[in-house]
């Protein structure tokens, strides 16, 4: 292991950096620009420095390198599922995914489309984990992930381009600039990727471009912010046991796909008045999906939707002073409109039409007291209507409205120079989604219950000499947790549930230009009550949830201008999904696999080399248990190579 550890690599900090560092700005604690220790849960800060250093090529091959943090492919698309402190196959509506503080997690059982946001556009990604129920509402139960796309930087010029090549007849092309003045200026970024893929039938075609324009005055400023996408993927679907082992590349849907257009606008003002600072935002999101596939049937199935999202979000920080302490209180207003609309056929018979109306008011009020410590109290309430209707089936329709709480409090106490403990309580929710209250086959509507969650967490935080390190316990108790029914094929409310778990993590500046990194979580997800087919399952595991995971490397710059990055990720092994009885007696095998990159810059260009799953470890993150003694999968990529060059000019 040691051995295995020292080989791995992924740097952290920047070779040419000092241990000490000043503390990051971050905003998705508050909603507003604060320094990380004014709030007393900390948030975890991917750097743009470790974006491009890094040997990932997308967000979710980014954050599975985090602790607590599992990324899993359950289709072939390129918007793989990441799921935050262990919820399965329903990850991904427990894990709120924010661009530039706007909810992009959809209100239907999709992913996020993350391929809309390419790594060359980010500026640094902020993970909150466990927390931001009380800022940004419903499906944080695991966490909040906010990526901040760059800015515009004011009196500069400056752009590049880039192309790469690489395994699988992969391709890309990308540019991007920025033209700023004093008073005004514009970010936009632009790429073309296009892939054959590991698989049969999985082949990608990618487009996306994303604008910032902004303008700065003497007391706030003004921003708009555009995106577009447009793809198209082959859907290889999963394959059986006895295919993965004939030929793990082979396709059992061949000629399934899916195309996805989708676009935003954000408009947003942030202006100082004499007790604070008041934000507002604007937002339209559409999504355009057309899917065809065949389910069971000799008939191709396409199914179209479209969805609309509109949102006004003001929000207000007013600073003060009361008692000699230093506060902070944080009230904003959330609303927005969500609507899908659905046709299909032949054997899909749905034509649905969903809605979801969300209007909340939270507050948030931190206070820094002597002694080093930070409390900080939030509250939201949040009313929801949501329902869905079928043109087609007047009798498929239904409509609830439920008013729900949030809450959390937090407290840091700082022990001298090194050490800073926290804890925290809360309360977090889940409104059901469109595809847990209505099936497409059936043309059936079953209302669920809001899933409830009261939130414990216990960590440290210590810096001592050339090492960083973190440690934090967490206990999760869940109500009506909306999971899927594999015996009745429904989703349901579930009986009690439970996670509970320790992440622990580490990171050292060995000496000049290398640093080090591991990090570790324990995780447990399990059923507290009930029954699955009349059997009891109170103490069996969640399905896909893997008790341990390890990510562990070093990035070495031994040259001026040239640094290796490698990563090392363990994953062990999980009960397969749909076997909620844990009957099956087989579990998804554990993985290793380790992600090697060379960086070399000379003038204005950046060259890179990237050698992914470098062992060709052939494994599989997602599989399903489809009767006894077998199991259905989809493979994952054996060794891949990727080279690209990229150039910068003023």
């Amino acid at each position: 292991m040691a051995a295995a550890l020292s080989a791995a690599a992924w740097s952290v900090f920047a070779a040419e950096l000092p241990i000490t560092q000043t503390e990051p700005v971050i905003v998705t604690a508050t909603r507003f620009s604060d320094p990380t220790e004014r709030f007393p849960i900390g948030v975890a800060v991917i750097a743009e420095d470790e974006i491009r250093r890094s040997t990932a090529s997308t967000v979710p091959e980014l954050l599975r390198e985090l602790p607590g943090i599992r990324v899993r492919d359950l289709s072939g698309s390129p918007n793989l599922q990441v799921d935050l402190r262990g919820f399965g196959i329903f990850g991904d509506q427990n894990t709120l995914v924010l661009l530039d503080g706007q909810r992009i997690s959809e209100n239907e059982q999709a992913p996020v489309n993350w391929s809309a946001i390419p790594l060359s556009a980010i500026e640094r990604i902020e993970i909150l984990r466990g927390s931001g129920a009380v800022l940004y509402g419903g499906g944080a139960t695991g966490g909040t992930i906010n990526i901040i796309t760059k800015a515009p930087r004011r009196n500069e010029r400056f752009g590049f381009v880039s192309g790469g090549a690489g395994s699988y007849n992969t391709r890309e092309v990308g540019t991007g600039a920025n033209l700023a003045g004093e008073h005004a200026g514009l970010r936009a970024n632009a790429s073309h990727f296009e892939s054959d893929n590991y698989r049969d039938n999985n082949r990608l075609r990618l487009d996306n471009a994303q604008a910032d324009l902004r303008w700065w005055g003497g007391a706030g400023s003004l921003t708009l912010k555009l995106g577009a996408d447009d793809q198209r993927v082959g859907l290889p679907g999963s394959i059986s046991e006895g295919q993965l082992a004939q030929n793990r590349r082979q396709a059992a849907t061949p000629g399934d796909f899916s195309t996805l257009r989708s676009g935003y606008l954000n408009l947003g003002g942030e202006t100082t008045l004499v007790f604070g600072e008041l934000a507002v935002n604007m937002g339209y999101r559409e999504k355009d999906t057309d899917a065809s596939f065949f389910v069971g049937t000799p008939f191709r199935n396409n199914v179209e939707t479209r969805v609309t999202v509109r949102s006004f979000t003001p929000r207000l920080k007013v600073p003060h002073r009361l008692g000699g302490w230093e506060h902070s209180l944080v009230v904003g207003i959330d609303a927005d409109d969500w609507d899908l609309d659905s046709t299909a056929g032949p054997s899909v018979v749905g034509r649905p039409h969903a809605v979801q109306r969300n209007a909340a008011a939270y507050a948030q009020h931190t206070t820094l007291f002597p002694g080093d410590i930070a409390l900080a109290v939030g509250l939201r309430e949040h009313r929801v209507t949501y329902g869905v209707n079928d043109p087609a089936n007047p009798g498929a329709a239904e409509t609830r409205k439920r008013t729900l709480s949030a809450y959390e409090l937090a407290v840091r106490r700082r022990l001298g120079e090194s050490l800073s403990v926290y804890g925290k309580l809360g309360r977090s929710f889940r409104v059901p989604n469109v595809n847990d209250i209505y099936n497409l086959f059936t043309a059936t509507v079953t209302m669920l219950e809001p899933q409830t969650s009261h939130e414990r967490e216990l960590g440290a935080d210590i810096r001592s000499g050339r090492g960083r390190y973190r440690v934090a316990l967490y206990h999760m108790d869940l109500d009506n947790e909306i999971f899927f029914d594999p015996i009745a094929f429904s989703n349901r409310n579930l009986p009690p549930t439970r996670r509970y778990g320790l992440e622990a993590e580490g990171k050292w500046r060995v000496g000049d230009g290398l640093e080090l990194f591991a990090n570790y979580t324990y995780a447990v997800s399990e059923f507290r009550a009930g029954s699955f087919g009349g059997i009891p399952i109170a103490g069996n595991e969640v399905p896909l949830v893997p008790r341990h995971a390890l990510n562990a490397g070093a990035g070495w710059a031994f040259a001026p201008r040239t640094r290796v990055d490698a990563v090392l990720r363990y994953v062990g092994s999980q009960v397969f999904d749909g076997d909620e009885s844990n009957t099956f007696g087989r579990k998804i095998p554990a993985y290793t696999v380790v992600d090697f990159k060379l960086l070399h810059e000379a003038g204005g260009w950046l060259f890179s080399a990237a050698v992914r799953n470098l062992f060709n470890e052939k494994y599989f993150s997602y599989g399903v248990f489809t009767g006894f003694p077998t199991f259905s999968a989809l493979p994952a990529p054996e060794r891949a190579v990727f080279v690209s060059a990229q150039y910068a000019f003023k």
